[in-house]
């Protein structure tokens, strides 16, 4: 089990990924703006996380990525 499954469901619009995506980057800007440096260093990290995971991953099928033959 991942900590973000991108092979859930609940991802498989892109509307759900890009947001999903677009709410830490935010969150990281208001970290910025307050001057929270350490804090927003986290939440890059979080959307960084969840882009590959839901942009990367999402697309390759479940048991390729292993090295497995057809």
């Amino acid at each position: 089990m991942n900590f973000l499954d991108p092979h859930h469901p609940f991802f498989k619009p892109l509307w759900v990924r890009v947001l999903t995506v677009l709410v830490p980057l935010v969150w990281a800007g208001v970290e910025l703006y307050s001057g929270e440096a350490g804090w927003a260093i986290i939440s890059f990290a979080l959307a960084f996380y969840a882009a590959l995971q839901l942009f990367w991953v999402f697309y390759k099928k479940p048991g390729k990525d292993k090295g497995e033959t057809p």
